[in-house]
């Protein structure tokens, strides 16, 4: 295999062979990774339920007991505990880990309901691989992945990365988070991606229909498809 210059630094990236061009109503998918329980979230969420205890018998023992005992003595310093315990451990203690989604569309983390928020492999400028956690930095935006809670998802982003954009990961060793299985994680369809409004990567030309849409077989990055060019732009794969 050779080598070919990209446009991110001047740095080199591995020339593989050609990628197939895809059309938006090509199928995509990614997989789903639950977090683990790790023991500093059982730790939180055992303070979150202590606190919680604290704060109701004192609620109950300042104006819920029968008027003809009054209030008791310990109510107002089991409040106090109560709510120290809870705004210690909201603002020191560990955050509970969000499932992460790999695949086509990049890397997506779920904020809740329906909400997801994603960083495509097209706009990926860097991978971080911390002791802790694996970060991904998009363009104005980033995903942690907790690697206590979701080391599968994050040997997953980097196998992914090394197929898709070697550039980003080229300083990192392969290790063994990168030999993590993904046979737990759910395999989920995408939807098709949305393309009008964009622009394409190679002419700046605006992509006013869907039908004109052509996308990097690797990476994602999206062209006019009168205005593909040899290699892709971002990941330097040949195009065809």
């Amino acid at each position: 295999m050779g080598e070919a210059k990209t446009k991110k630094g001047g740095k080199k990236a591995s020339t593989r062979d050609e990628v197939v061009l895809k059309l938006r109503s090509d199928p995509r998918t990614e997989k789903r990774f639950e977090p683990k329980s790790s023991p500093s979230a059982i730790l939180s969420v055992l303070a979150f339920s202590v606190a919680a205890v604290l704060v109701g018998a004192g609620t109950y023992g300042q104006w819920l007991r029968d008027e003809a005992l009054g209030p008791h003595k310990a109510a107002p310093w089991l409040i106090a505990a109560g709510a120290a315990v809870l705004i210690a451990t909201a603002l020191f203690g560990p955050r509970p880990a969000l499932p992460i989604r790999v695949g086509d569309a990049g890397v997506g983390v779920e904020k809740g309901g329906n909400e997801i928020e994603r960083i495509a492999w097209n706009v990926v400028r860097r991978i971080v691989l911390g002791e802790r956690s694996l970060t991904v930095e998009g363009e104005g935006r980033s995903i942690t992945i907790s690697l206590a809670a979701l080391p599968e998802a994050a040997g997953k982003v980097l196998r992914e990365a090394r197929e898709r954009i070697p550039v980003v990961v080229e300083d990192l060793a392969p290790g063994a988070l990168e030999s993590r299985s993904e046979a737990g994680a759910e395999t989920l369809p995408l939807e098709p991606a949305q393309v009008a409004g964009l622009k394409c990567k190679a002419s700046g030309r605006l992509i006013a229909f869907e039908r004109d849409a052509r996308f990097c077989g690797r990476c994602g990055e999206v062209y006019h498809r009168e205005a593909v060019p040899k290699r892709c732009e971002t990941c330097d794969a040949r195009l065809k």
